[in-house]
């Protein structure tokens, strides 16, 4: 069975796409009320980003700073992590950040292709539906292959959420799908269940046919992680508030 009181994929202020008020604390005491008893906090990391928002990378001795000082008298256990953002073109700069800071979980994540945003939408002008999902899997293969220093891959199949083609047909991209399970199986590597995509497609990332597959070909690691970027999304669609 997979723990449901530990939310692996949480973003704090830090992140500069998440509220202002997602502080530790708030966090911390979020999941009190949710009856969590454990958070690992992954901000993002996307070295050489895209997006405007992102050119100013974390400042991680402030960052270090706070985190100790905030675990030193959190009820619960909180760790270290991070979500790195993978690109192609910095996998020695990737490697070496996370040589540098003593991380407990690593997301491996992909949020550029061919250096362009997702998010923008971007990425698809040009491309057929083929195109653009295949290149994304043969991308998500491609990290998970130059990258040692992570835990889970994150999200895979968020491609659907900003693409205007909308969902996909596992079957279609069987191929490819199972070998990212493959590697990620072979390396000891996890994959996550993202609950974000429940409220924006009605379905986690990677969808349940993905899900059921990597435990089908022998994959044992999961986690939860709701990709919070407000206090409101901690835990969300995985654990309910308790009553009282």
């Amino acid at each position: 069975m997979i723990p449901r009181n530990h939310d692996y994929h949480i973003h704090t202020n830090y992140s500069p796409d998440a509220d202002q008020e997602a502080t530790f604390e708030a966090y911390i005491n979020q999941a009190q009320a949710l009856g969590l008893t454990k958070l690992t906090f992954t901000d993002h990391v996307d070295i050489d980003a895209v997006h405007p928002l992102f050119h100013t990378p974390i400042d991680y001795n402030a960052y270090l700073k706070e985190f100790n000082t905030v675990k030193q008298t959190s009820p619960i256990d909180i760790q270290l992590g991070v979500e790195i953002g993978y690109q192609s073109h910095v996998v020695e700069e990737i490697n070496t950040f996370l040589s540098k800071y003593p991380f407990t979980h690593v997301i491996l994540s992909i949020h550029y292709l061919e250096q362009k945003d997702l998010y923008t939408q971007e990425y698809f002008i040009g491309k057929t539906k083929r195109q653009a999902y295949q290149t994304y899997f043969e991308t998500c293969l491609d990290a998970i292959e130059s990258i040692d220093q992570f835990d889970v891959f994150g999200h895979l199949d968020y491609i659907t959420r900003y693409s205007p083609y909308g969902d996909y047909d596992y079957e279609e991209y069987k191929d490819i799908i199972d070998r990212i399970l493959q590697a990620l199986i072979r390396k000891n590597k996890g994959l996550e269940i993202n609950t974000s995509g429940i409220a924006n497609e009605q379905r986690t990332y990677p969808k349940q046919e993905v899900l059921d597959r990597f435990i089908e070909l022998g994959g044992t690691t999961l986690v939860y992680g709701s990709d919070a970027h407000k206090i409101s999304e901690l835990g969300r669609f995985f654990i309910q508030k308790k009553q009282v």
